[in-house]
């Protein structure tokens, strides 16, 4: 399975997170790691980008509790604290 992205399609704001889809728990496929709900509302569809892309398209950023859920899923968090605790970044 390939883990997926999206972002809101705010007509009249200014969106600037990529979140990672949720595809398990609660709302699968339809909210983001964070908990950021993924469905339509007015003036807000989501972009879903699938797969996921290796950077974020221009003008955005991820988000990062998705980016620390998903590390820690990965298996990768662990080390990048104790990389970050000592001073290794």
């Amino acid at each position: 399975m390939t883990t997926r992205a999206f972002y809101r399609g705010y007509q009249l704001a200014r969106t600037t997170r990529l979140h990672i889809m949720r595809e398990d728990g609660k709302f699968p496929g339809r909210s983001a790691l964070c908990g950021v709900h993924g469905w339509g509302v007015r003036n807000s569809e989501p972009i879903i980008v699938d797969p996921m892309p290796a950077s974020p398209p221009a003008g955005l950023s991820w988000c990062p509790p998705c980016v620390g859920r998903l590390a820690e899923r990965a298996g990768v968090l662990a080390g990048w604290a104790a990389e970050l605790a000592a001073g290794d970044l």
